[in-house]
C-alpha cells in the first residue's frame, strides 16, 4: 500500500511542480505586458526575482530570531494586522460590482429586509452565504463599509493563525513561522483586505476544514473528519468550489481501498456525512430566510464563460448581457449557457486549447487582484491615493514578483518532503491542487480564484524555506 501511495505522491508532486513552474514562466509571458502595459528583459526579471528572494530570506531570518521568544504569537498577530489595518484606512475603496451586491444585501438583512436581494443572487445562490455572515456583522457593529473592511482584518488574523498552527504540526515551529511570516506580508491579501470579497471568511472556514481533514488521515480519528465535513459544507455555502476538497478526500479513500487499507474508512465517511448534513442544513435555513432554495446550485454560466475563447476564459460585459437576455431565468439562463459550453468543446476544440496556456497564467500566474479591486474606485482622492494610483507598475510587479517567490517556496517545500513518511498528507495536498486545476480548465477564470489550491500548497511553504537555509548553511 506504501509503495502505492509513494509512487502516485511522487508522480503528482512532479506534476504539481510542473505546473506551478509553467504558471511562473506563462505569466511572465502573457501577464507582465498585460498588467504594466511594458515589456521587461527576463534577464531584468531573474535578477529581481533572486533580489527578493534574497532579501526576503535576510527578513525571515531577523524574524525568526525574534519568534524565537514567548510572545511569538502575539508578535505575529501585530506583523498581520498591522499592514491590513494601515492600507484599509489609507485606502478608501468603494464596493462596486459584486463586491457591492455583497454589501447593499447585507445593509438591508442587517436591518431585517431578508428578501431585499437584487436578481443576481436568484442565479448566483452562493452570495447569500458571504451576505448573511457580514449582514451579522453590521447587525452588531453597524453597517458603514469600514466594519466589513474591519472585520476583514479579523478575519486574516485568525487564517494567519490556522495557518501556523497547521504549518506547526506538519512541520514543526520554524516551518510555521516562515510560512505566517511569508502570509503576513504577502502585498495581495493586504489590499484585498479594503474589499469586501467572499474569498475572506471562505478561505478561513476552508484552511480549517483543512486542517482537520490532515489530522483526520495522519492520526485516523474519526472526530476530526466530522469537524472538517462542518467547515468545508459552510466554505461551499460562501463559495462552492470548496466541495473539490470532499472530493479530493473520497479519492484518497478510494485509492487506499483499492489497496484494501481502511484505516480512513471511518474518518473518511464521517466527514462525507457531516458535510452533506451541515451543507443542507444551512441551506435549509438561508432558505428560510430569503426563500431561494440555495442547494440547487448549477455551473452552467461558468462553463459558457470558461470555454469562451474570445476572452480567454474571463468574465466580460457581454456575458452579463447574456444573462438579463433570460430574465434572470435559473433554470433558462443556465441551461442555454451550459450547451453552449459543450458545444464549443465539441466543434470548436482546437480554439478551446489555444486559449488553455493563457487561462493557466491567468489564474495561477497571476497576483494582481488585490491592487486592482482596492483601487478600482474610491471614495475621495488623497496624497496616498494619488501616489498609488500613479503607479500601478510598480506595485503590480511588486505583487507578481512576491507571488513568484511564493510559489518557489511551494515547490522546494514539495521537492524538499519527497522523502517525508507522511506520504497521504502530501498526496491528499496535490490531488487538491490538481482537482482546481482540471476544474479550472473548463470553467471561468479570474486571478483571485486561485486562492483555495494555493493557500491548500501554501502549507509546505514554509517547508521550503526551511530547506533552503538548511542548504545555505551547509554551503
Amino acid at each position: 500500500m506504501q509503495n502505492t501511495v509513494g509512487r502516485l505522491d511522487t508522480f503528482f508532486r512532479y506534476i504539481v511542480v510542473v505546473l506551478l513552474g509553467l504558471a511562473i514562466v506563462l505569466s511572465f509571458q502573457f501577464r507582465i505586458v498585460a498588467l504594466t502595459h511594458k515589456k521587461i528583459s527576463f534577464v531584468v526579471m531573474v535578477i529581481l526575482l533572486l533580489s527578493a528572494f534574497l532579501i526576503f530570506n535576510i527578513w525571515l531570518f531577523i524574524f525568526r530570531k525574534l519568534a524565537n521568544k514567548k510572545l511569538a504569537i502575539l508578535l505575529l498577530i501585530l506583523v498581520i494586522a498591522a499592514p491590513r489595518l494601515i492600507w484599509i484606512f489609507l485606502m478608501p475603496t468603494k464596493p462596486v460590482s459584486d463586491y457591492l451586491c455583497f454589501y447593499s444585501y447585507a445593509q438591508k438583512a442587517s436591518q431585517g429586509f431578508l428578501k431585499g436581494y437584487d436578481m443576481t443572487f436568484t442565479l448566483f445562490r452562493f452570495r447569500f452565504g458571504y451576505s448573511l455572515i457580514l449582514a451579522l456583522v453590521f447587525k452588531i457593529f453597524g453597517s458603514s463599509v469600514i466594519v466589513g473592511k474591519l472585520f476583514n482584518v479579523f478575519l486574516s488574523v485568525i487564517l494567519g493563525l490556522i495557518i501556523y498552527f497547521t504549518v506547526d504540526y506538519l512541520f514543526g515551529k520554524e516551518a510555521a513561522t516562515y510560512s505566517a511570516v511569508l502570509y503576513a506580508f504577502w502585498p495581495s491579501q493586504i489590499m484585498y483586505n479594503s474589499v469586501l470579497a467572499s474569498e475572506h471568511p471562505f478561505i478561513v472556514f476552508f484552511v480549517l476544514g483543512l486542517y482537520f481533514l490532515l489530522r483526520a488521515i495522519k492520526e485516523k480519528k474519526a472526530i476530526f473528519g466530522i469537524f472538517a465535513g462542518v467547515l468545508v459544507a459552510i466554505s461551499n455555502h460562501i463559495r462552492p468550489v470548496a466541495v473539490v476538497i470532499i472530493i479530493a478526500m473520497v479519492f484518497l479513500f478510494a485509492l487506499k481501498a483499492l489497496c484494501k487499507d481502511f484505516k480512513i474508512l471511518k474518518s473518511a465517511i464521517l466527514s462525507i456525512i457531516s458535510y452533506v448534513i451541515t451543507f443542507y442544513t444551512v441551506g435549509y435555513l438561508i432558505f428560510s430566510l430569503t426563500g431561494i432554495p440555495v442547494w440547487k446550485t448549477s455551473m452552467g454560466l461558468n462553463l459558457m464563460i470558461g470555454t469562451d475563447y474570445t476572452t480567454y476564459g474571463m468574465n466580460n460585459p457581454k456575458h452579463s448581457l447574456f444573462v438579463k437576455k433570460y430574465a434572470y431565468d435559473f433554470q433558462k439562463m443556465h441551461g442555454e449557457a451550459m450547451k453552449i459550453g459543450l458545444e464549443r468543446l465539441k466543434k470548436e476544440t482546437k480554439k478551446f486549447i489555444a486559449i488553455l496556456p493563457r487561462k493557466h497564467a491567468i489564474i495561477w500566474g497571476d497576483d494582481s487582484f488585490g491592487y486592482f479591486w482596492s483601487t478600482f474606485k474610491v471614495y475621495k482622492t488623497t496624497h496616498f491615493v494619488d501616489l498609488v494610483k500613479s503607479h500601478p507598475t510598480i506595485f503590480y510587479m511588486f505583487s507578481q514578483l512576491y507571488y513568484y517567490v511564493i510559489l518557489i517556496y511551494i515547490i522546494l517545500g514539495i521537492l524538499s518532503s519527497i522523502k517525508n513518511a507522511n506520504k497521504e498528507i502530501f498526496l491528499f495536498l496535490n490531488l487538491i491542487f490538481l482537482g482546481y486545476v482540471v476544474l479550472h480548465i473548463f470553467l471561468e477564470v479570474q486571478p483571485r480564484y486561485h486562492y483555495p489550491a494555493i493557500f491548500t500548497l501554501f502549507l509546505l511553504s514554509g517547508q521550503g524555506i526551511k530547506w533552503l537555509r538548511e542548504k545555505l548553511k551547509r554551503f
